[in-house]
């Protein structure tokens, strides 16, 4: 279902969290071309967006059901004339060897009829890069790193080109640094011969950000592209040089007043961090998640918690962090998919209640899995996005059920400071000033 369109869509994203397409939508908004956000396959798109994400909660979702919401979402963009579908994934290339990224993929492929696809999650910015299909996050590969430990999706293999073809039916190749390096007209060469030799998943090579803009001037024309929203970051200035967007501008974000929640279901070491920082100066709760298994009610206890500490201008957080020896303990006792099912459903059962019982309009939700459940039990299928401040720190307003200021924080991003920083900025109407001369934005 859809508004009515005025114009073609330029650009369709189908992420596989919220977190990642809200950061994506942010980026297109900071080089200024207007972009909707919706979430869920169903919800209605915006006849006057250039752009649009729809997000899903697909990451750890099982295969099937991936590829058929995944498709939902690409028919519903391609009904709005979408000229390129990108299906947009964790930079470190979160999955598991049953998928779903490369299913989802492939399906997108046969129902476009396209012949190939790049896979390009490099974030350069955070220097996570591709070398010789090798995926580094700094000096360490992927599997040497923390992303090993993931409760959901641990990467114990740095090779994106092996972790794909164990999720994919057809061949995967690679495009190495060489090409890239040598520049679009090259990669477009290397791709002509992909596709003669009838290779259709090609993982790129990807080290600087003039890569990356390299990456998304040659595919700017694929009928499907992958990767992670910071390759698409590149696409809007291709789009201009191409004639097919003039607009320079989008509508500021509104201002939002009222009390604010931090709700974290992330157990990222760097979302431990700014709980930790959040804690100095404003009340925390961290919930036991194992007496959940017991039987103990949470939910009552977190808002006992909020109803004695919520004031307009006190924020709160309640989390179900806890530390990777009682993860893994709790993980093996009961499975990983239960325990982050009862985390959810307990943070989001508190969000039900801090927003509609106890009148909370600023909130800052730290988890990718969290933030669709806590988004669907709230009810809220479509976000106004702000402009692209940061990594991990993307910001949006739901105008219903009730006007509510959000920030969707991946859990291994953000400032040490940026629950009380968002939290505060939110009570300010946000000017869009679109970056158009660098990327990604300079500091500073």
């Amino acid at each position: 279902m859809s508004t009515a369109r005025t114009h073609p869509l330029l650009f369709g994203a189908i992420a596989d969290d919220l977190t990642g397409g809200l950061e994506l939508a942010s980026m297109l908004v900071a080089r200024g071309v207007p972009t909707g956000y919706t979430i869920g396959p169903d919800a209605p798109i915006d006849g006057e967006s250039l752009a649009h994400v729809v997000a899903l909660k697909t990451r750890v979702a099982p295969r099937e059901y991936a590829v058929q919401q995944t498709l939902k979402a690409a028919d519903a963009l391609i009904a709005n004339g979408a000229r390129q579908i990108f299906l947009k994934y964790c930079a470190t290339f979160d999955s598991t060897p049953a998928g779903n990224i490369g299913p989802c993929a492939e399906a997108l492929l046969t129902r476009l009829g396209a012949n190939l696809t790049l896979f390009c999650p490099a974030l350069c910015e955070l220097e996570r890069c591709v070398f010789q299909g090798h995926f580094f996050v700094g000096r360490q590969l992927l599997a040497d790193s923390p992303k090993r430990y993931d409760p959901l999706t641990p990467m114990t293999e740095s090779d994106i080109t092996k972790i794909l073809a164990a999720q994919s039916i057809n061949q995967v190749g690679l495009l190495p640094h060489s090409v890239v390096d040598a520049g679009a007209d090259a990669i477009v060469e290397k791709l002509k011969a992909f596709s003669e030799a009838k290779v259709p998943l090609i993982v790129t090579d990807a080290i600087y950000e003039r890569d990356l803009a390299a990456i998304a001037e040659a595919a700017a024309d694929l009928p499907l592209m992958t990767g992670n929203s910071s390759v698409a970051a590149h696409f809007p200035p291709v789009w201009r040089k191409k004639g097919i967007l003039t607009q320079k501008a989008v509508a500021p974000l509104p201002a939002v007043d009222g009390p604010a929640a931090v709700l974290a279901g992330s157990v990222a070491s760097r979302t431990a961090d700014q709980l930790a920082h959040f804690g100095t100066n404003h009340p925390v709760l961290t919930l036991d998640l194992s007496a959940a298994f017991a039987g103990a009610d949470l939910v009552g206890k977190a808002l006992r918690f909020a109803r004695e500490h919520l004031a307009a201008d006190r924020p709160i957080a309640i989390a179900t962090t806890a530390a990777q020896d009682k993860v893994d303990a709790l993980q093996k006792a009961h499975g990983r998919a239960e325990v982050a099912e009862v985390a959810e459903r307990i943070l989001a059962s508190v969000a039900v209640a801090l927003v509609q019982e106890l009148g909370v309009r600023r909130l800052v939700v730290a988890g990718g899995e969290t933030c669709g459940t806590v988004l669907k039990a709230l009810g809220v299928d479509r976000l106004t996005v702000g402009s692209y401040q940061g990594l991990g720190e993307s910001r949006a307003v739901a105008l219903a059920p009730v006007r509510l200021a959000l920030m969707l924080k991946s859990g291994k991003l953000g400032s040490l400071g940026v629950f009380s920083d968002v939290l505060e900025a939110m009570r300010r109407p946000a000017a869009n000033e679109p970056i158009l001369d660098h990327w990604p934005p300079r500091q500073g």
